[in-house]
């Protein structure tokens, strides 16, 4: 397989369970995507464990395959069912929501009202469109008045933030997820977990049903109490997903771009990878052309130093999927191509604390120092490649493991390209073997200098060793 340097940041491509279809498979070939987030839905989840079979006897033996990203956390819990186009909702209208078919003005999925709605709670018809404030609930009507006027959409999703309640276990069907997890995923975003026993609960569960392919756990921050307890939270994960339109719903939203760039810096501090989510150009579901915030909005994460942009699952049920796929790819390559320009919150000067720190921060500057290509680095589970990562390196890291399993998680780090290699060399044939194997498979020439790591957390032969040098490919 021959890989190029290519666009740092990754994307990932959204997919609700219920839209997955063999249609799908060819188009997503044709495409220059790093990964697929296949959201999970009790209703459709059989739809996954199909779709990644057919997927993956798709893709040839030595093509490079998206990563699978399974993002269980919890979405809407109601829906609207009965508008067939946009209906405008004046400030002060009064509105009625019942079940579907009871006739109401609107009609939403859940099933019983008293659990979605309550008294006085503050309502979102989709992320902010229309806000209504709750008059009354029974088990039949709710009426509401509208707090701030807008436009609602056909299947526009219904949220009531303050009766959700926290994540647990016992709300899922054990079989389905146990049946996706048996194929091998990459990532699993976990729901908004607001405390340290819950997620060590859910990540042990992930990983058992995982079995020795174990997936990168991440946690997905959308609300004021997953925030609040990130420090205690975040070096329990190997990462996190952003997802900024729900975060509005229980912050003012005034304060989302800070808060966004904040935590992507905090993922970088602890070397854990970050995915900014929520309305990437998700006006293209309905319109050619996105709107000029949706644009600088995926130019601002790359420049903030994300691992990767998540285009909204909106989206891919639009007939423009493919053109804002494209155009992302566009606005990602122009971004990181002005270097002249200095990223947003990428730290200098990190704490080093430990000997790994120590070793990855000098071949940083090693390597902005002799002006090398490329940094190389031997890594077992992905570790050194993600610390190296977390500087906001100026030139690629291409990781080299022992474990092709490896190679997609690393898909998602910000900056890094994975090979492996079939065998474990010792310590003295290392450096040849991925010389000749950087010549045949990458862009790297004959003359090109790179600095090369090995970090003890690394295999390389019987005994680890920490090392960097920097080396001359021949």
């Amino acid at each position: 397989m021959i890989f190029r340097e290519t666009r740092k940041t990754k994307i990932i491509w959204s997919f609700e369970a219920r839209v997955l279809a063999d249609t799908w498979v060819s188009r997503i070939s044709e495409e220059d995507v790093d990964a697929l987030r296949l959201v999970f839905n009790q209703e459709t989840a059989g739809n996954i464990p199909k779709f990644i079979d057919a997927f993956r006897q798709s893709r040839k033996a030595d093509e490079k395959a998206p990563s699978i990203i399974v993002d269980v956390a919890e979405g809407a819990r109601g829906a609207i069912t009965n508008l067939k186009t946009e209906k405008e909702i004046p400030f002060g209208t009064k509105v009625r929501i019942g079940t579907t078919g009871s006739g109401e003005m609107f009609e939403v999925t859940a099933k019983r009202l008293e659990v979605l709605f309550k008294k006085d709670a503050t309502v979102f018809l989709g992320y902010g469109n229309v806000v209504l404030k709750t008059l009354s609930v029974s088990s039949t009507v709710v009426e509401l008045e509208a707090i701030q006027g807008g436009m609602v959409y056909p299947d526009t999703d219904v949220h009531v933030p303050s009766t959700r309640q926290p994540p647990s276990l016992k709300d899922y069907d054990a079989a389905a997820l146990a049946e996706i997890f048996k194929r091998n995923v990459d990532f699993v975003v976990m729901p908004g977990i607001r405390s340290l026993e819950a997620l060590r609960e859910f990540k042990g569960y992930f990983e058992k049903i995982g079995g020795k392919f174990k997936p990168w756990t991440i946690l997905r921050v959308d609300c004021e109490e997953v925030y609040q307890n990130l420090d205690l939270l975040l070096p329990e994960v190997d990462g996190v997903l952003i997802s900024r339109r729900e975060m509005a719903l229980s912050f003012d939203p005034a304060t989302i771009p800070m808060l966004t760039k904040e935590i992507i810096q905090r993922c970088n501090d602890q070397a854990k990878v970050v995915f900014t989510a929520s309305e990437m150009l998700g006006s293209m579901r309905r319109n050619v052309t996105p709107t000029r915030a949706e644009v600088s909005d995926i130019a601002n994460a790359v420049a903030d130093g994300t691992d990767a942009v998540v285009l909204s699952e909106e989206v891919t049920q639009g007939k423009y999927a493919d053109k804002a796929l494209h155009l992302t790819r566009r606005i990602i390559a122009d971004a990181e191509k002005r270097t002249d320009e200095t990223p947003n919150w990428i730290k200098l000067a990190p704490s080093i604390s430990t000997e790994f720190d120590a070793i990855a921060y000098t071949a940083y500057r090693t390597a902005k120092r002799v002006k090398a290509k490329a940094i190389v680095c031997i890594t077992k589970a992905g570790n050194t490649a993600l610390k190296l990562a977390s500087f906001g390196l100026p030139v690629p890291v291409i990781a080299v493991t022992f474990d092709k399993e490896v190679l997609g998680k690393l898909a998602l780090v910000k900056g890094v390209n994975g090979i492996a290699l079939e065998i474990d060399p010792t310590i003295d044939d290392v450096l040849q073997t991925v010389n000749d194997r950087l010549l045949r498979d990458s862009w790297l020439k004959a003359g090109d200098r790179i600095i090369f790591v090995s970090i003890t957390l690394s295999s390389v032969g019987r005994e680890a060793s920490n090392l960097f040098t920097v080396q001359t490919l021949n």
